[in-house]
């Protein structure tokens, strides 16, 4: 029987698999498509010359249980659309959406490696940001942008943008916390006027 990959034409039918398009791939080139899988991308699934999938039946019995456990690892991983992983330096591991969460306190996702245990801000692919805003957030930016031209503040406690619609220049939160309108520094700590004239 002939092999469609590496054209050899004396092979055992035993020690071949026909595929979906029709085709026979000796086990040798199957178990190659598959090892080249999990460390490529573009190769993972394998496929046949239609672009469809190798069922698994097909290379069932050339694999250890440990390249299998491999194998469904770096399917779901490859599989995966908008994959991040772990900035950290010598780890790399890929966080599965599994492991991404909504931190309600900035209100931004985040994930959390698995290997390191390191916080990733999902926005940017870096490490967490302990402010609100991720330095690399488009919409951030254009809203502040917005406000610094509207002169709205935000609060240096809650981080809230506070818009005046008219009064003096002391404004106290809805947290709590009271700030300069005109600079954004803590009430009385500026040399600002208390009104605009």
């Amino acid at each position: 029987v002939d092999c469609v990959i590496c054209m050899a034409d004396d092979i055992p039918i035993s020690r071949t698999a026909k595929l979906e398009c029709g085709h026979r791939q000796c086990h040798s080139c199957l178990k190659r498509n598959f090892e080249l899988s999990v460390t490529d991308p573009s190769r993972m699934p394998p496929t046949c010359c239609t672009a469809e999938h190798v069922p698994l039946k097909h290379v069932e019995r050339l694999f250890s249980d440990k390249f299998k456990i491999l194998w469904n690892k770096k399917y779901q991983e490859y599989t995966t659309k908008n994959r991040i992983y772990c900035p950290v330096r010598g780890c790399g591991e890929w966080i599965k959406p599994s492991n991404i969460k909504m931190d309600t306190s900035v209100g931004r996702k985040y994930g959390k490696c698995n290997r390191c245990k390191t916080k990733i801000c999902i926005l940017c692919n870096g490490k967490w940001h302990m402010r609100k805003d991720c330095p690399k957030d488009e919409e951030t930016k254009q809203f502040l942008a917005t406000a610094k031209e509207e002169g709205w503040q935000r609060c240096h406690n809650c981080k809230h943008m506070v818009q005046l619609k008219e009064g003096c220049n002391h404004m106290t939160c809805r947290c709590g916390a009271q700030f300069c309108m005109r600079c954004g520094k803590r009430w009385k700590t500026c040399e600002c006027p208390w009104f605009n004239y």
